[in-house]
């Protein structure tokens, strides 16, 4: 096994070549309370004579915003170089894990063109649009909601479709707003997110019990076709999430990836609040949901307590690869 060689970048660009101790913040008890109790509070705020109107709204822009995030994490966009004019459509692909075959037939019923592609030896399968108004349907519902450099392959289809389809769609540049203001990162974390809970006991040769929650995420440095860099959108989700930014080198492959762990007090917080407004929508749903209880756990500092550590034993064991009772109810909110 190779040993990954790791550096940490902190969010002002600077370098360093030593890993930074854990930052434990403790937040106040109104932050937990509303914590614990924002599902109520959404809920007497939806009541109003403009519900349906506004819902639509917002469903609308929640998933624009989230298959965007999805797409630049595990999607491409492939368009033929033949020459020979209209010879081949692109083809728009989001590839998921087996388990999340449920998802992505969700989103093909939404899109209601193209079809889904099982690889079984790969234990993937692939949603893949193709028809011209599969096409000019994900561009309407992804254009100006882009934020990392894959937005050179949405140009590109773009281009396609004004050239071949008699289309004049305007490409709307990056977007910039604040990553609370939509479900983007919802998206981004069910492809490039995971969930963990970690419980080091002392018999297991530690100093002390070490209970905490992480999420991480990882993204490669720099982006194949144009060698421009994930630093910016990277950076701005470390800062998001305040956590550090760190650079992962591979030294099989000599591959250079940015990865963030996301586990302080004040961190976790963020996690919890913003994926309560804007949800995930894979398997990984199922995981959070588990991980969050663990999450309150310390929060409310009960996760050394022997109720407590039985609790976070049981969720660890259950999540991730472990999990064998997947519920889809959840993607009735997509």
């Amino acid at each position: 096994m190779d040993e990954d060689i790791v550096q940490i970048q902190s969010n002002d660009c600077s370098t360093m070549n030593f890993l930074l101790p854990l930052i434990v913040g403790g937040p106040d008890m109104a932050n937990i309370k509303a914590l614990l109790g924002i599902n109520v509070h959404n809920i007497k705020n939806c009541d109003s004579s403009n519900s349906i109107v506004s819902i639509d709204k917002i469903n609308k822009k929640n998933l624009s915003s989230y298959l965007a995030g999805l797409f630049e994490g595990d999607g491409h966009i492939w368009i033929s170089k033949d020459n020979v004019k209209k010879k081949h459509n692109p083809r728009f692909c989001i590839t998921f894990s087996l388990k999340n075959k449920p998802l992505a037939k969700k989103l093909l019923g939404i899109i209601e063109f193209g079809h889904i592609r099982y690889k079984p030896k790969d234990n993937a399968c692939v949603l893949i649009v193709s028809p011209v108004k599969g096409l000019k349907r994900i561009v309407d519902l992804i254009n100006g909601e882009l934020r990392t450099p894959k937005i050179n392959q949405l140009f590109n289809l773009i281009d396609w479709l004004n050239n071949n389809h008699s289309s004049n769609i305007k490409k709307l540049p990056v977007n910039n707003k604040p990553l609370r203001d939509n479900s983007w990162l919802s998206g981004f974390i069910d492809a490039d997110g995971s969930f963990s809970v970690q419980h080091t006991k002392v018999e297991n040769n530690a100093k002390k019990r070490k209970v905490s929650c992480r999420l991480r995420i990882e993204q490669i440095i720099l982006y194949p076709l144009t060698k421009i860099s994930y630093f910016f959108v990277l950076n701005q989700i470390a800062n998001f999430l305040r956590c550090k930014l760190l650079i992962r080198k591979q030294l099989s492959t000599n591959n250079e990836y940015y990865t963030l762990a996301a586990s302080n007090r004040k961190s976790l917080l963020v996690i919890v609040n913003y994926l309560e407004l804007y949800p995930l929508f894979s398997s990984k749903y199922l995981d959070y949901k588990d991980w969050s209880r663990a999450v309150k756990l310390i929060l409310t500092d009960k996760h050394y307590t022997e109720k407590g550590l039985i609790e976070i034993d049981l969720i660890r064991n259950n999540m991730n690869n472990n999990r064998t009772y997947f519920n889809w109810d959840h993607l009735s909110k997509l």
